[in-house]
């Protein structure tokens, strides 16, 4: 008999999780971000400024949400982890921010160390990688803050391991906004391939050479770009600018006419 009453037990307390899982998730407030953590919104995304007041307060919600439902795991001896946390919910929300499904379920778990780690995934040291078979994104907190201090040299750690995590989740979870992204990430691809654009790109220095690497890399490197010197992208590479700015559904040089 104690069986089926022990398996009954198990059952209810599933139930009891998913229960409280779902009051925090749905129900529980949010605190409003701090004076001190809007200057540092300010100060790191210039972006921001161009916000309409309802982007502004989607950005916000959206933010808090990310940095609450995200498992963050910081390793050694990190200064201002808090500071880190917003900074990297931050990038992640700037790049669904024209997006209606912004929660990218392809990440559970964010890890920060210090700096450089060595990376079990391939045996060598790393800055920073995305893992899909583990929905974890992994920095060097010493390189993200670098991405910050020159804000138009187009390099962003943060921005670009998250962009290696959104087309990973554009494959994880089917929806027509993820469909979209995936058609422009082929067309991408195809341009990327193409004799003509090769070309030009080997004769541009706008693009660092990592991008060269893959097509998943050009990709990581156009987003960063795109994200620090959108005017400069445009002149330069308009049709690839376009097709980034299909696939977020968001425009950094004009975020309020998209």
């Amino acid at each position: 008999m104690w069986v089926p009453v022990f398996a009954i037990i198990v059952i209810a307390a599933y139930f009891l999780y998913i229960l409280r899982y779902a009051y925090r998730i749905y129900f529980t407030e949010l605190d409003p971000l701090t004076i001190s953590e809007k200057k540092i919104i300010l100060n790191n995304f210039p972006v921001y400024k161009k916000l309409s007041n309802n982007q502004k307060q989607k950005f916000e919600y959206r933010l808090l949400r990310f940095r609450r439902d995200k498992q963050f795991v910081f390793h050694g001896l990190t200064p201002r982890q808090e500071d880190m946390a917003l900074l990297l919910s931050a990038t992640a929300t700037i790049l669904t921010l024209g997006l209606k499904r912004y929660k990218i379920p392809a990440i559970e778990r964010v890890i920060i160390y210090p700096n450089q780690y060595f990376s079990k995934l391939n045996r060598q040291n790393h800055i920073g990688e995305y893992n899909p078979g583990l929905k974890t994104i992994v920095f060097s907190a010493e390189h993200v803050k670098q991405g910050f201090e020159i804000p138009n040299d187009n390099k962003n750690l943060g921005v670009h391991e998250f962009a290696h995590a959104l087309s990973f989740n554009a494959v994880l979870e089917r929806n027509p906004e993820n469909r979209n992204f995936r058609k422009h990430m082929d067309l991408l691809a195809s341009v990327y391939s193409s004799t003509l654009f090769q070309q030009k790109f080997e004769e541009s220095t706008y693009f660092r050479a990592y991008s060269k690497t893959n097509v998943q890399e050009f990709f990581a490197v156009a987003v960063e770009n795109y994200v620090e010197t959108p005017l400069e992208f445009r002149q330069e590479f308009p049709e690839i600018y376009l097709i980034l700015r299909k696939m977020l559904n968001f425009d950094f040089q004009k975020p309020f006419e998209v």
